[in-house]
Order: C-alpha cells, then structure tokens, then sequence
C-alpha cells in the first residue's frame, strides 16, 4: 500500500504551510519574505554524547551545516538543573535568586500552580534588544505565559500556548489576529498520522495500548505544535530577532534513554528492540525543525543553539530513579551543548568553558550592545566586535495577568514525568517547600551561604525531612565551616544510610575535633560520584597524598577533580600533566581564574613567556581590577623563622596585628606571637581572611599552602632564616636540644615553602615581600641597613605608608635575645 507523503515526519516537519495542506486549511497570503538577523534555537537536554555519533553518521546535516565554520563547545549548566530556573537565567544572564523563578511551580491566590513568565523579576535580552529598536519575537519559552506584547511588533508564543488542550491559546499568543487559525492548525495526538508515529518505532507494528507508543505520541505531538507556531511567528514576525525553545529532547531522553544501545540490564531484548530508536528519532526530528529556521536566517545573521544541560547516557544512565520530586533532574548532566554560527563567531579562539549566564550577553554583544548591569554572565573572549553600546537600565517586569486559568493537566503532566509529587510538598504556611530548596541550592551554587542557610532554614528541618533536603544542610553548614551545627545535624539524623555522602560529613566533623580521617572503600567503588569529589578535597586538605592519587587515578575528567589533579601535579613539580590538566580543565570551564592563575605558573616553568603572560593577562582580566580595596597582609615563614618579630615590625608601621591573645609572651618569644587560633583551624575560610583587610594576619609554611586567600590586593611578607638556626630553635622550643639535625627534617621544611611558594604564585593580586632574618638582625647590629634589605624595606615602606629606617628596626628587635 502507498504511504501518502504528506503522512511522514518529514512532511510535517516544513512546518505550518505543510500542516494547512495536510488539514486543508487555507492560508492568508504572506506577500514578502523575512528574515533574521539573529536566531536562539534552544533544545532542553541536550547532550553531544548523543548528538556527535548521529552527526558523524550523516543523520542531523542541519546542525552539521550550522556547526561548518562557526563554533561549537560545552556549556555549562547551573545547579540545580531544574529547566524553568535554567532558561530563565539564560533569557535575563542572572541567577535564579534575582530572576525570581524558582522551580516549575509557584503559590497564586492560595492555590499551586504552574510558574508563569509574569513572575520573572528581570528583563529579558527581548526587552533589551527592543529598547534598541531590534523587534523580538518568542515561541514556547519556559516560563512565558501569558506572552507579553512586543512593542515592535514581533510575535510572542507562549511556553502553554501549544498545550493540547488548546485553552491557553488567547492569552498565550500576541499579536492575537491569528489566534483561530492558529488553533486550527494544531494537531490533537489523534490527527498525527501513523506513519509519522512509526519513525520512532522501526522495529514493531504500532499498538495504541502500548504506554511508551502513547507517551512518545503526546511528546510529538507537543513538539510539532510548538514547531507549527514557530514557522508561522517567523514568517509573518517583523524580522530583528527571534527565540524558540523546546522541551520535548528532555522528555524524549528521561523516556527513552533507558532503551538507547548498549542495553541496559533490566531492560528485555524485546523492549529494547522495540524502543531503542526513540531517542534517535527525536533528534532527527528536532534536525528537520533547525532546518527549517535556518532558512530564514539573513546571510550576515547569527545563529545559537544551545541546551540548559545535559542527559547522562551510555554506562552513566541511572537504572532506577528514586522516587522523589525532581528525581528526573539526577539524569541531567552538567555539560550541555553550545553552537554559534555567524561573522562573528570564529573557530578555535577561545569558546570553551562558557555556562547558561554567559548566552544573553553573546547575543546583545551580537547586536552591538555591551552587558547591562543587571545581568550576571561574562562575554567570552572569543566573542570580538566592534565597540559596544551601553543598554539602559531597565526596571523589572510589572506584566500583569488578565485570566486565571485552570492549571490541574499541567501539574498532572509534571507530576506523571516526576518533577512534582502528589501533594506538591506545600507547606502549611503555604509555601512550596520544593522551590525553597531549590532556591537554596542555587544561592549556595551562587556562593552565598549564609543566605543558602536562611532560605533552607523556612522549610523547618525535621529527622523526617526528606534526604535531599537534609544533605543540602549538610552541605551549607560545612561549606561555611560550621562544624559544630554540622555534627547536631548528624546527631539528630540518626536514620541516615551509610553513604559516601553521609560518611565524609562524619569524618569531617571527626577531623576538625582532631581525630584520624578515615577513607571508605566507597570513595574507589564510586569515584565519579559528587560526594567523591568532596572527599577528594578532604584528602587534599589533610594532605593524605596516597589515597588522593588512587583516586585522580580513577576519577573522571570533570572540573573539580582536572583542578585537584593541577594542584597535586603542581605539588609534584610535574608541570607536563599539570599543563594537560589545566588546559582540559579550561575547555570545560573557562571562567576560572585559579586555573588561569596556574596555567601562567605552569607556562612559566616551561619556560614559555608569551603563554605566562598571555594566562596572567586573562585570570586579572576575569579577577577585576580591586585597586581601591585595602590589602591583606600576610607574613609567613617556617615557625621559628621570626614570623613574630615580622608581625610586631608591621604593628610599628601601623598596620594592626589580627590576634587573639592565645599564645603570650612567654620565655620562647619575649613579645608575644601575635597569632591567631583560626589560621589553624579547619574552620578558616576565604570570608574570615577577607574580613582582616588592611591587618596583619601570620600564616606559617605549612598552613599557607593550603589557606583559601581572598580575591584582591595581598602583601605577603615572607622571613627567611638559616636552617640550622631554625631546626636548633625548634629543637629547643620542644625540650630537644640534644637530638641530631637530620637532613630529611630540613628536605621536608623546605618542601614545605616550596608549596607555600607555589600558592603565592597563583596570584595576580599579590605583592611578596622578602625579608632575611639575618639581615635584620646584622642591620641593626652595625646600625643601618645593609644593602641586601634596603630594597625590600623601600617596598614594604610604600606598602604600609611609612619609612622604614634602622630606628623601626631597633625600636622591634632586641639582638640579646636571638639564641641561635
């Protein structure tokens, strides 16, 4: 029998023009053609692991055809990775917390809801782009309803426009002209013709009882919806601009992935003979979609395709979800999928290691306007254009609704995938208990824990308290230090399982009170695991240096463990691996300036200038310029070097002393140590040394390799002495004069500055100061200063704002009391 050709996917796929001539509808003629000076294309989950073999096989020639001369890389997601929050943050270029979309639901008039786009807080690269006379138009993204009017005359689509009940149709479309016809043109799942159907079944006849041929039908049904609005917004939209989201990859994927080749177990030959092309087929089907937009794009336009995150498939597939809300999310991959086509888009220079905030500020950049002030993300710097102009400042979004609407078949379709319970976790104060914590997470993502603490801390924790809700306590409260509240937490969560996770939030609380780290065997069973690389940190930290290369060994090439491999080869003086590492780690992320700050160390070993310079150019670049910010000053040295009589020079230059009075003065040390306890302890974070700006903070050797230095302006002033006096002085301070000096003891203290050495040459915003304890003391024995300190006295006079003489120094220093 003939298969009618109106009948098949690709049929359909041409857009509303082809599903009128399927329908028979007639059309309004359409007299001029349009075109784009900018397209965002944007596939929810989608992954190159999946997409890379279907590209090398021939079977997506669209986006093989956008990725032909442009760029193409990584993009990194934001946590968590829940879509409405995500492509939110890449319409405004800021965080969930200022955006104000936080989750896929919200409270309206007593009752829960799907979120809408009148709840965004922020504007929208559209209301950037119209302020500078560039018309917008927008179709399905998510959340967008009701569509808010352009002024310029584009179309705007909601993100429930397409639904398939059809009721969102009058408030979701604008302009409203065409809204029957529209309606017209909409397929229910039972106008989808079979043959269209049967591409993303090969391998088995048809069976409308069959639950995943009736999901995939109401996925693809959706999806041609959603495609049918686009193709009519484009044709009949004013040109400028032009956005269109889809969500159907992601549901796709989450049905779908389990039966992708090789065959996981759990899943019988059958069904995966049965079902194995559905993801297949749904890529090819969006490639068709593509195809069609791309024509409409002018020949000097540019054009991104872009997904929030992505979708873990292969060996990394999760065989059972857990049944929690948001579940769906833990098949969500960090990385997803970046291509930019266009004259300024320029292969191989520097596209790597962009993430969701970074995409608004591309596209105005595209369009001749610099980052508003509202937007967090960062132009990458392979984005080169001409002088940009400044937006101005818009107010947040004020769109009101006219219509409630019944919400009941959305919520059903959110809880079926998973993303929502039944009850949708509302608390008895009326607060969605879910968007609380994701909120939470995504500030403690932005790095703001005592605000992550305060939002997480509505939900009431309870030792009944979901898990997830509890492990992200966990997380805050050792994130900010807080060891103490940790280990009540611990005590009052008797029920936990003895995971990975639970286990390194025990050995930390065991670790600050003193006690050994215990390493779980779990830690090499499951070392591509989240809590492994929180483990990975505590060996570094402790300096377990054993376990931690078993582990490098096994993990996975992630961000966190190339930067924990760049800081153990680093250590290792291994610059070749460290370079590999850091530059792969850069390709991911490139907003990085730690890694940037290492590179410029690594190339610097290698000898290689231009590349040092060029790594230090681009970390102070991503660092900012700090100059008005008072210094932190940090004197070092091996303990008995004279760090105390460092510290008590500064105090006589002015430069106050952070010290809590622990260790006076005692027989050792006549003036005191001028210390503080926190410096070593595992409490110490970056915010307490961020907070003694323009003090005096003493860090010794060993604690100083590992100390979290703030960004900006740091003097460090470090004292050398002769190793034998400093061995003899510790042998004496310990009630050991009669031991023997042992050259591995000294190996070891000179290993140790190394590594301090190393870590103050990670920083562009540091100014190192070197004294010699000797020196000193021969200064002020001849009276005057010797040559050899005159130089670093001028410094550290110009630093602190003083004149450094002999007087400072004999007003400091007592040569009578120096025993070695």
């Amino acid at each position: 029998m003939a298969v009618d050709p109106r009948h098949t996917l690709g049929f359909l796929a041409g857009g509303y023009r082809n599903v009128a001539q399927l329908k028979g509808i007639e059309l309004p003629q359409r007299e001029t053609s349009v075109t784009y000076e900018s397209l965002v294309i944007g596939w929810d989950a989608a992954d190159w692991k999946v997409v890379m073999p279907l590209l090398q096989s021939g079977k997506m020639p669209a986006l093989a055809g956008l990725m032909h001369g442009g760029v193409h890389a990584n993009l990194a997601t934001l946590d968590p990775p829940i879509s409405p929050m995500l492509w939110t943050s890449i319409i405004t270029g800021n965080w969930p917390s200022q955006h104000g979309i936080h989750g896929f639901t919200e409270i309206h008039q007593g009752s829960v809801r799907a979120v809408r786009g009148s709840s965004v807080k922020l504007p929208t690269y559209l209301d950037y782009l119209e302020q500078a006379n560039i018309p917008a138009t927008s179709v399905a993204w998510w959340p967008s309803h009701p569509a808010a009017p352009s002024a310029l005359g584009g179309y705007r689509i909601s993100n429930l426009a397409a639904s398939e009940s059809g009721q969102w149709l009058e408030e979701g479309i604008h302009p409203s002209e065409h809204v029957e016809l529209l309606a017209s043109l909409l397929f229910q799942p039972e106008e989808i013709p079979a043959q269209a159907v049967s591409s993303f079944f090969p391998n088995m006849e048809l069976n409308g009882e069959d639950a995943v041929v009736r999901s995939v039908l109401k996925i693809l049904t959706h999806a041609l919806n959603v495609h049918t609005l686009a193709t009519f917004a484009l044709d009949h939209g004013p040109g400028g601009h032009a956005s269109i989201y889809f969500d159907a990859l992601d549901h796709f994927m989450h049905l779908g992935m389990k039966y992708m080749p090789p065959r996981m177990e759990g899943v019988s030959e059958i069904d995966f003979a049965h079902y194995h092309h559905i993801v297949e087929a749904a890529y090819r089907l969006h490639d068709l979609f593509l195809g069609e937009y791309l024509e409409k794009l002018a020949p000097t336009g540019h054009a991104l395709l872009l997904s929030d995150h992505g979708f873990e498939s292969g060996s990394e597939r999760i065989n059972q979800l857990p049944g929690h809300a948001g579940a769906p999310a833990l098949e969500h991959r960090h990385f997803g999928m970046f291509v930019g086509s266009g004259p300024l888009f320029k292969p191989n220079d520097g596209w790597s290691g962009m993430n969701l905030l970074d995409i608004a500020p591309i596209l105005l950049a595209l369009h001749g306007l610099d980052i508003p002030e509202s937007m967090a993300g960062k132009r990458p710097v392979g984005l080169r254009t001409t002088p940009l102009r400044t937006p101005s400042t818009l107010r947040g979004k004020t769109t009101a609704e006219r219509i409630t609407l019944d919400d009941e078949e959305l919520l059903e379709s959110l809880v079926d995938l998973g993303y929502l319970e039944e009850n949708h976790i509302v608390s008895a104060e009326g607060r969605i208990l879910e968007n609380i914590y994701y909120l939470a997470r995504s500030v403690r993502a932005e790095g703001r824990l005592d605000k992550a603490w305060n939002i997480l801390s509505q939900i009431n924790l309870q030792a009944d308290s979901p898990p997830r809700y509890l492990q992200l306590a966990a997380s805050i409260l050792a994130d900010s230090g807080s060891y103490d509240r940790l280990n009540e937490l611990l005590s009052n969560y008797p029920q936990r399982s003895e995971s990975l996770i639970w286990t390194y939030y025990e050995q930390l609380v065991a670790a600050h009170k003193g006690g050994s780290i215990q390493v779980p065997d779990l830690l090499f069973q499951h070392p591509s695991s989240k809590a492994a690389i929180l483990w990975a940190r505590l060996l570094w930290k402790a300096q377990m240096w054993e376990p931690l290369e078993q582990w490098l060994a096994l993990a996975p090439n992630t961000v966190d463990a190339l930067n924990l491999k760049v800081r153990a080869r680093i250590r290792q003086h291994n610059w070749e691996e460290a370079l590999e590492a850091a530059l792969e780690s850069a390709q991911l992320l490139v907003h990085q300036p730690f890694v940037h700050g290492a590179l410029a160390l690594i190339f610097g070993k290698l000898n290689m200038p231009e590349e040092q310079a060029a790594a230090r150019a681009l970390q102070r670049q991503m660092l900012g310029v700090q100059e008005s910010v008072k210094p932190l000053f940090i004197v070092t040295g091996a303990p008995r070097s004279g760090t105390s009589l460092t510290m008590q020079l500064l105090q006589n230059l002015g430069i106050p002393a952070v010290t809590d009075g622990e260790r006076g003065a005692d027989s050792f040390n006549a003036h005191g140590y001028l210390e503080h306890e926190a410096v070593k302890s595992w409490t110490l974070t970056e915010q307490w040394l961020k907070d003694k700006r323009g003090k005096a903070v003493k860090i010794v050797h060993p604690l100083l390799a590992q100390a979290p230095l703030p960004i900006g302006p740091k003097v460090v002033i470090e004292i050398t002495r002769n190793w034998s006096s400093i061995l003899q002085s510790q042998r004496f301070m310990k009630g050991q004069t009669e031991a023997p000096l042992g050259w591995s003891e000294q190996k070891q203290w000179e290993t140790e500055a190394e590594q301090a050495r190393l870590q103050l040459e990670l920083d562009p915003h540091l100014r190192w100061i070197r004294l010699s304890y000797e020196e000193v003391l021969k200064s002020v024995e001849i009276g005057q200063v010797t040559p050899a300190l005159e130089q670093s006295l001028s410094e550290l006079g110009d630093l602190c704002g003083s004149v450094v003489d002999i007087s400072v120094l004999k007003a400091v220093v007592n040569p009578s009391l120096r025993r070695f």
